[in-house]
């Protein structure tokens, strides 16, 4: 499923008939993980400025996902819909979704974490 276009622009092979391989969850995960995470590792580090360079990760870790999924995933997704569809190929295509989405999320934290300590370690100018 794309995230700023409709599926008829990135996926223009798209088969209505069958249906789409990717669990609706695996994106929901994607597009909100990175943002709550890096969300969440600012504000536990109990700080304005963790806060908000966690709002400002997230956002971008998640934009430039949204636009990874909709120049690349989706057309490969699309071109492949009906092989995707048996039930070992799904299976697969769906734990490689959420994995994606987990690791988004974890290294949307961890980016957080890291700039944070960089400031600590940086002299002031």
């Amino acid at each position: 499923m794309p995230f700023f276009r409709t599926l008829e622009q990135t996926a223009p092979n798209y088969n209505k008939d069958v249906p789409w391989p990717i669990d609706g969850l695996a994106y929901v995960v994607t597009w909100a993980g990175p943002l709550c995470g890096a969300m969440t590792a600012g504000i536990l580090t109990m700080t304005w400025t963790g806060a908000l360079s966690g709002v400002t990760i997230g956002t971008a870790m998640t934009l430039a996902n949204g636009w990874l999924t909709d120049a690349i995933f989706d057309s490969l997704v699309a071109k492949f819909q009906v092989t995707l569809n048996r039930r070992m190929p799904w299976l697969v295509m769906n734990i490689l979704a959420f994995s994606w989405a987990i690791a988004l999320c974890a290294a949307a934290m961890l980016m957080t974490w890291a700039l944070l300590a960089c400031q600590d370690i940086l002299p002031a100018p």
